[in-house]
This record gives structure tokens, sequence and C-alpha cells, in this order.
């Protein structure tokens, strides 16, 4: 095509630009048989011609391809030269039902700065490393995927750190990375780094997945803006410790989740929707938490602790800890039968929420504890060197003063780890707990009406973070049935926008979205909606 003028050249430049797709993508399918005779890293990669190795799909697939992997157990892992893009992914799925599994090797996926890639349906079996996803690595997906029983070469089985952010873990199942001597080693994720100022890892989605049996914890969380939900974490006795270990070589297990880092790059993460379970005795202490929270302002809400074997929520520092820890909101939380340790049972520990200032200059202060219910107990809220008059405490139940919230079944009896379906922390349709719950928080803009309006503290809330596929926070006026869906939260101005027009007064009270009167406390409504435990089949080793 010829362009016969200066002028007319510029307008096919732009019409370029406007109708012409950037890098137009020719998506291919290839497929990898190790079993197939013929199969060969020669071949094209076609279904009748396939390669051999995941090596070589690693250095031909680009964005927009896919290959699927033939059953079979392969001893090369995932590790792509090339980035996808938001519109072509590069893929790596299984055929068909068939079962894949990568064993004996370095990795099982190896992401190092590469983007807008997807893995799912593969299982990973005895690995070096499981999932290692670092230096800007951002926008990958790794779902319905297995991973079991690591070699531990380093502390963690799993990481996401060195600024990768946007990644997705959903419906996957990870368990057996750590070890016991005279210490507890090793964890099974890792996001973000404890030790570093400068790692900004953050808003990544970890959802619908099965995490257990690590050494020192389960799942270390040490960025920010990530969310965390609707999980099943656990952590009892599971594996053997050495001779050097405080009662010899017996099983250990440990705390399952670990909140901790920098002021300047961690806090700030949506804790939501999980069970935290069994968390046991490790090697070098009386005990361990289910859940240890040592860093600030992240929001805690509608999850359930239950038989872990000190507090379900520990709230402590030592001189080693770098961050004080405020501003949490810790809310319409379940709370069962925590604090069970048999060696030290009247410690401040042996509570559903415990908080301890063992050494150093930092603070625990103005974390809010609202509409949680609590039982089962020998004390609610136990604490060392913290006063709890510098917390904020309102709307919570605690059974074992205030009478039995009437689960649907639970007992002190501990049950199989592996199965989450039990306890049923549900509340009954007589429970005294319906509406029992308060406000969270308060419009203190002058009465008016609008899409945006001010709180006394909006850290209560978030606006999705810009996370693919996680909405804010949908919410309701007290005294009202209005209700709408967060847009925006400027946590500097404490400031929240909203998707549709609402009349509010001064002084009223904000939660959550909950029927009747008023918020039922806990993390279920009353009457409660079927429990939705999409990763019980993922505890079978099954990715079909």
């Amino acid at each position: 095509m010829k362009i016969k003028s200066r002028k007319t050249a510029l307008y096919f430049l732009l019409w370029l630009f406007l109708f012409v797709p950037e890098n137009p993508i020719l998506a291919a399918e290839y497929f990898i048989d190790q079993n197939d005779n013929l199969a060969s890293d020669q071949n094209p990669g076609t279904l009748d011609r396939p390669w051999k190795t995941i090596t070589k799909a690693n250095q031909i697939l680009t964005a927009g391809d896919t290959v699927f992997i033939k059953a079979g157990t392969y001893n090369t892992y995932i590790a792509p030269a090339n980035s996808g893009t938001s519109a072509s992914r590069i893929i790596y799925t299984k055929f068909a039902n068939d079962q894949v599994i990568v064993s004996n090797a370095s990795y099982g996926i190896l992401l190092d700065g590469k983007s807008f890639i997807t893995v799912q349906g593969i299982n990973f079996y005895n690995l070096d490393r499981f999932l290692w996803v670092r230096n800007a690595a951002n926008y990958n997906i790794i779902s319905y995927c297995n991973f079991d029983q690591g070699r531990n070469i380093g502390w963690s089985g799993s990481i996401i750190h060195k600024n990768s952010s946007f990644n997705k873990i959903d419906h996957c199942r990870f368990t057996k990375y750590g070890y016991y001597n005279a210490d507890d080693i090793g964890s099974i994720l890792d996001i973000g780094d404890e030790e570093t100022q400068t790692d900004l890892t953050s808003h990544n989605l970890i959802e619908n997945s099965v995490m257990y049996h690590g050494g020192h914890h389960v799942l270390g969380v040490y960025g920010k803006y990530n969310v965390i939900r609707n999980n099943y974490f656990h952590n009892e006795p599971w594996s053997l410790g050495t001779p050097e270990s405080d009662r010899g070589p017996i099983l250990y297990g440990n705390r399952n989740l670990s909140f901790a880092g920098y002021i300047e790059n961690s806090g700030r993460n949506l804790f939501d929707g999980n069970r935290v379970a069994y968390s046991s005795d490790p090697p070098d202490n009386i005990g361990a938490s289910g859940m240890g929270l040592t860093t600030s302002y992240n929001i805690v809400r509608s999850n359930q602790f239950y038989h872990n074997n000190r507090a379900g929520l520990s709230l402590s520092l030592t001189s080693s800890y770098v961050s004080d820890i405020v501003h949490n909101k810790i809310y319409q939380n379940t709370f069962f039968h925590n604090g069970i340790n048999s060696e030290d049972p009247i410690d401040h520990m042996n509570s559903a929420i415990g908080f301890g200032l063992y050494s150093g200059d930092h603070i625990i202060k103005y974390n809010s504890i609202k509409n949680n219910l609590l039982y089962g107990h020998r004390i609610a809220f136990g604490s060392y060197k913290v006063n709890l008059s510098d917390q904020i405490f309102a709307g919570n139940w605690d059974g074992d003063t205030q009478g039995d919230p009437k689960f649907i079944k639970a007992d002190k009896a501990l049950g199989d780890p592996m199965d989450p379906s039990l306890p049923d922390l549900r509340l009954q349709s007589n429970s005294p707990c319906t509406g029992q719950g308060t406000y969270l928080t308060s419009v203190t803009s002058p009465g008016g009406s609008g899409v945006s309006f001010q709180v006394a503290d909006a850290g209560y809330f978030m606006d999705g973070w810009g996370i693919p596929g996680v909405q804010g926070d949908e919410i309701r006026l007290f005294g009202t049935s209005l209700r709408a869906r967060i847009t925006n939260v400027n946590y500097e101005t404490n400031t929240i926008t909203v998707d549709r027009i609402l009349t509010w007064s001064q002084g009223q009270g904000i939660s959550l979205a909950y029927e009747g009167s008023a918020p039922d406390v806990g993390a279920f409504p009353v009457p409660s909606p079927a429990v939705s435990l999409p990763f019980i089949n993922l505890l079978l080793l099954s990715a079909n």
C-alpha cells in the first residue's frame, strides 16, 4: 500500500493506533506426553506429535499459548521464558482428566519476573520448593493444584515476594513443608519478606484453598493489601522431632498464621471467612496460637478459630518485632474452644484472644474487637502487660458468661483435622446471639445525601483494593434498610464512596450489610446459610 502524502500517512498511523489491536496474538495449542513412544522435543508439539518435556514448553510458549500436559510423572518444572499479556495469558494445564504430577525437581513452579501465567490442575510432589513467584512477577493464577511433601531445602516451601503483586491462588492444597529439631523450621507459603522494608509485594489473593502441616507456620503475610479469604488452615502434630527437642522425638505442630513485618510495607490486609484450627505444640515452647497478628491496620473478620492449642488469635510482641500492633479491626469472628494447652492452663494465652507485650518499646493499642462470638474458653481475653482498656471492645458475646450461643454442632472433643465440616459453628434459629451486634463506625459528615461521606474510622472497610475478582464491601446504615457497595475508601481522610446515593444523618452507625434490626455476632448470620466448602476434595490429592 503506497501512502501518497505526509498528511495521509499521519491519518494512516492514527488508524493503526485506534483500530488495529496492539501486538495481535495468534494463540497456539501444544501438547506434552512423556509416555508416547513417538513424543520428542523435536516434534511440533501437536496432539499426534507431542513434546516430551515441560522444559520444551517453557522455551516455546508465548502470549496466548496453551500447553496441555498428559498423564504422567514429570521431573522438570514449570518456568516459562516469556510472559503473557492481560488479554493473552500463557496457560499450563492438564489434558482432560489426566493425573499430572511434577516430582523430584528443584521447583514445582518458578515464575521469575514472569507475568500473566496460569497453571491449573497439576499435582506437585516431593520437591525442593513448591511455588516461587518473585522479581515483579504479577497477575499470575495458580488454581486447582496440589503441592505436597517438600524436601525442606530452605525456609519457605512457597513464596510470593520481591515486589510481586496481583497474583491469585485458588482451590489449591499446600502441605508438608518444614521440620522440627530443637527449633521449628520452615513455612508452607510466605507473601512478602518479613525482614526488609523495600519489598513492596502486595495485592495478592489467596482463596478457597487448604494449607496445613508447616514447621514454624503455615502461612506468613508480610506485605500490604493482600486478601486471604475462605481458606482452611490447620497445623496439628504431624512431624517427628529430634532428641534435642524439648520433649524429645515426638510429633510436633505449630501456629497456622504469622502476620508481621515493617509498618512501611506490611499491614492493611484482609483476612476474611477462613477456618483456623488445631494449632499445636512446637519443640521450643509450650504452645502456639492459631494466628499471630503483629502488624497494624488489618481487617480480621468472619473467621472461625477453633481447637487451637493457645489463643485462637494472639496480638503479642517482643523486642525482636519491628512494628506496633495498632488499629486492627477484629470483628464478627467466631472463637470456639481455644487455649487448651494443658502444660500451663492458666497462662494468659490460654484464651480466645490473647494480648502480650513481653519486651521492647512497641505498643499494642487502639485495636477494635467487635461483634465477636466466643465460647468454650477458660477466659475470653487474656493479657500480659497490655492494658485492655487501650483496646476497643463492643458488641461481643462471651458465651461462657452470657449463655450458650447454640451452635448447630460443636463438641469440645477434638475431631479429625482433615474434616473441615466439623465443628459446625453456624447458629441455630433460636440462638440468643441474634441481633446482638453493634455498628462498626459512624458518619461524621453533616447530615445529607450523596455517594461520598466521612466516617469516624474507615479502617473497618475495603473497596476491593483494585484486586481482580474482589468487590468492595456492601454496607448498611443503621436504622434504615439502605445498602450500598463501597467503590473507594480513603483511609487518610476517612472518606467512603459508594455506588448509589444514600441519605444519612451525622452520627448514624454503619456496618457491613446485615438482616434484621442489628448485626448478629459471630462469623455467621441467623439463620445461617449452608456452608460452602469447595476445598474438601483437595484433601484427597485430587485435581480432577
